[in-house]
């Protein structure tokens, strides 16, 4: 009995030919990984990816390429195609083991695509959610993201229910109603002058750290006996505590006393 088998049978080294086919397998293994290394590594630098995802996802490839490699050498040595066979019912059983957590990873380089930065403020609608959500990325890993509201809470949520929303740029708000009685401004000041309440909010703002919307200002109601104003307040520092709120609102009721007031904190988002 002559050829490869016969040689591994008795021991002896293996045929010229499959030397050169393992030569030839290493090399292109080793070439292609150092294409993708370069690929990723110009792929991270124009930002488009983390430096953290560039590791990781090079880590992972090096173990594909050497499992690929082993799986090769044996399958020229033993000239059989039972590794490849028994290396793909491996590959199915820990797909289906490790679903969830390669659905994750994936979702993690989607969000990585999408070139999500951390720390600036976003508006996000998540999945079966009605409300959107204000808040920034404080981190992004390989199987879930954490966000912080304007209230300083942590939220983990998985990587595929954030790659699947949609975000836009927005700076945290604070929404507040102003009731002023017409009459009682009247009487107090002598007229009744709406920009002139505005500058009063806006100072009492600045003081308290809060920045005023002048474009974002509307009348709400406007009657003989009473206006209604909305106001836009952007924080200068967050997170928004409740301690800061009652302070503003305090200080406003004693700006604005001449005119009755009625505060009413709408929405913080």
């Amino acid at each position: 009995m002559d050829g490869p088998l016969e040689n591994i049978s008795l021991g002896l080294p293996l045929s010229f030919q499959d030397f050169m086919l393992i030569i030839i397998l290493v090399v292109v293994a080793v070439a292609l990984r150092f294409i993708f290394s370069w690929l990723l590594t110009n792929i991270a630098k124009r930002g488009v990816i983390s430096q953290g995802t560039r590791i990781l996802v090079t880590r992972i490839v090096d173990i594909v390429i050497a499992v690929m490699i082993l799986i090769g050498v044996v399958g020229i040595v033993t000239a059989s195609l039972v590794p490849y066979v028994v290396v793909f019912v491996i590959a199915i059983l820990s797909l289906l083991l490790f679903y969830n957590e390669v659905r994750e990873f994936s979702a993690y380089i989607n969000i990585q695509l999408m070139r999500l930065k951390r720390n600036p403020w976003v508006e996000v609608y998540l999945p079966g959610i009605d409300k959107p959500l204000t808040c920034r990325i404080l981190d992004i890993s390989p199987f879930n993201t954490t966000l912080e509201d304007v209230f300083g809470n942590k939220i983990y949520v998985p990587n595929t229910v954030l790659s699947n929303s949609v975000y836009r740029a927005r700076q945290p708000h604070v929404v507040m109603r102003l009731g002023l009685s017409v009459i009682h401004g009247l009487a107090s000041t002598g007229d009744f002058d709406c920009s002139r309440i505005v500058n009063k909010v806006s100072d009492v703002a600045r003081d308290m750290l809060f920045r005023v919307e002048a474009e974002n200002t509307l009348l709400r109601m406007v009657d003989p006996q009473r206006v209604e104003i909305m106001v836009s307040l952007v924080p200068a520092k967050l997170p928004i505590r409740a301690s800061d709120i009652t302070r503003l609102t305090t200080k406003l009721s004693e700006a604005l006393k001449d005119y009755k007031p009625e505060i009413e904190i709408v929405r913080i988002s």
